[in-house]
């Protein structure tokens, strides 16, 4: 079976498939100062409590925005014994169309969610909700195009919180459609002005990228944080929490099939 590991700046997500279905699917906070044997460690029990086992994975596919934990996960697949491909355009063995003029600066994740965009009607537009909130544009044919890369809304709320002493670190979990656009209190007005804000953001990017592209496009919503704006944000049409994740499969399959 394939284990894809997407390694971002805050979080990684690593799934396990058997051809092209997930089979089972986790989350842990990133860490560089991870070893290859922690991640065996790691693995291991949660394979086991999945009713599987580390012998079972044969290939490994790799996307990490994180250089720093690239040895570590390439070292848990030496440890298994399994075939490793990072997805990385500086090398531009991953088989996705790329039409920018420095295609080897494309990241990981970009590639990926182009891959994962494939499922869907084309030109396509992904917005992918982590760290950094990020907007890839992909045309009829299936090709990166470019997009837009903005703070995540986390970023925004520690900033907020670090630069002004005297305004409280707020929580996203109390965000919803019921939260109101005037505030009465501090906490209030900075729920109204990061929630609604960023919704504003991400509505304003979509009508300006389509309005550049000059055509439109089916919007699809994926990433950590997608969960709290999908259906609140105008012109969303679909929320896929696997789409990078499947891209990646996606990718290694089409690497694997071309390989001699």
């Amino acid at each position: 079976m394939l284990l894809a590991i997407d390694c971002g700046n805050t979080n990684t997500v690593i799934a396990l498939f058997d051809g092209m279905a997930k089979r089972a699917h986790w989350r842990m906070a990133t860490d560089p100062k991870r070893t290859a044997d922690d991640h065996a460690v790691w693995l291991n029990h949660h394979l086991t409590r999945a009713g599987m086992a580390t012998d079972q994975v044969t290939d490994i596919v790799i996307s990490t925005v994180v250089p720093a934990c690239l040895r570590s996960f390439e070292g848990l697949a030496e440890q298994l014994s399994a075939q490793v491909f990072v997805i990385d355009a500086a090398r531009g063995d991953h088989g996705v169309k790329v039409k920018i003029p420095e295609p080897r600066q494309a990241g990981a994740d970009r590639l990926a969610n182009t891959s994962g965009a494939a499922s869907y009607p084309l030109p396509a537009m992904v917005i992918d909700f982590g760290t950094a909130t990020t907007f890839d544009l992909i045309d009829g044919e299936g090709a990166y195009i470019g997009g837009a890369i903005a703070p995540g809304v986390n970023l925004s709320i520690n900033a907020l919180h670090q630069a002004a002493a005297r305004l409280p670190l707020i929580e996203t979990t109390h965000w919803t459609a019921d939260t109101p656009v005037l505030g009465a209190t501090t906490v209030d007005a900075m729920n109204s002005g990061l929630y609604y804000g960023y919704i504003s953001l991400v509505e304003g990017m979509i009508t300006r990228l389509k309005a550049a592209y000059g055509h439109d496009m089916t919007v699809i919503a994926t990433g950590g944080l997608a969960n709290i704006f999908s259906t609140e944000i105008n012109g969303v049409d679909h929320h896929d929490p696997d789409l990078t994740i499947r891209g990646m499969a996606m990718i290694y399959a089409q690497q694997i099939k071309e390989t001699p």
